[in-house]
């Protein structure tokens, strides 16, 4: 599958920040900081940091030392990250970048975190020889990938296929269908990176009031804007269809639906 470099709109923005944060990304940025933390002189940078869920926690949990600083391609995420009324984004850095050519000195950073963005970018070895660059001796590097779609995921898929084309269904599934795990240590490795580990976290992917709001997880990502154009009664129907496929994961008047992440993790030497 072809990569795509994800842009998104204000608007989708937007949902992804009142949507898709605190319904997964929320507490993937929680798990990751539980093992992945920080220390009062750190040097920390978000790469494709999205509207911050990341930088922002790290810095409630750790206070108003270390330096945290973000960076996202997509103009409209850190837009929100920087107009969010509350400390800890007030308190962070946001900046407009591709991870390709960051506006950072080398050896700036001391701990490095990429949250679900390694699998977008058009090309991987830049982004990660720039994050090399980046990070000074001795200095950690944290990558989360999805492993594979959920069956919410794939649910979507199925729907959207079934009532818009499969081509835009299977753009739904672009973000679990990373395919350089099995070779991303020895990639590190060859880059000068050592200390090298990796695990799998199980997250849940919590949907509350899931008839309004599995409509925004549709909507909220760049191949939503197919199903927007079929109109109201295509997007109902990619909805129920999905409701009807996850019932069994629905808690009360909430989904909760389990997602594996890879994490990755290195020291550079």
């Amino acid at each position: 599958m072809t990569k795509e470099t994800f842009q998104l709109s204000e608007d989708a923005a937007i949902i992804y920040e009142e949507q898709k944060v605190p319904a997964m990304f929320g507490p993937l940025a929680e798990a990751t900081l539980d093992i992945v933390g920080l220390s009062a002189d750190d040097q920390m940078l978000d790469v494709a940091c999205g509207t911050g869920i990341l930088a922002r926690r790290a810095r409630q949990r750790f206070g108003k030392n270390p330096r945290i600083v973000g960076a996202d391609l997509n103009e409209g995420m850190i837009s929100i990250a920087r107009t969010l009324n509350d400390p800890f984004s007030r308190s962070c850095e946001w900046h407009v970048a591709d991870v390709s050519k960051m506006p950072f000195s080398d050896d700036e950073f001391s701990v490095l975190y990429c949250q679900q963005g390694l699998q977008f970018f058009p090309d991987e070895d830049a982004a990660l020889r720039e994050m090399k660059r980046l990070l000074r001796p001795g200095g950690r590097i944290a990558l989360t990938i999805w492993n594979g779609a959920s069956d919410f995921f794939k649910a979507m898929d199925a729907a959207v296929s079934r009532h818009v084309d499969a081509e835009t269904g299977k753009k739904f599934l672009a973000p679990f269908s990373y395919g350089g795990g099995d070779t991303l240590l020895d990639r590190l490795r060859s880059l000068g990176f050592d200390n090298l580990s990796h695990r799998d976290i199980t997250v849940d992917r919590v949907i509350e009031d899931p008839e309004t709001n599995v409509a925004k997880e549709i909507t909220g990502v760049p191949p939503g804007a197919a199903v927007i154009a079929r109109g109201e009664k295509v997007l109902q129907a990619v909805v129920d269809d999905i409701l009807d496929e996850v019932a069994p994961y629905r808690v009360g008047n909430t989904l909760v639906i389990p997602q594996v992440t890879h994490l990755f993790q290195a020291k550079n030497q």
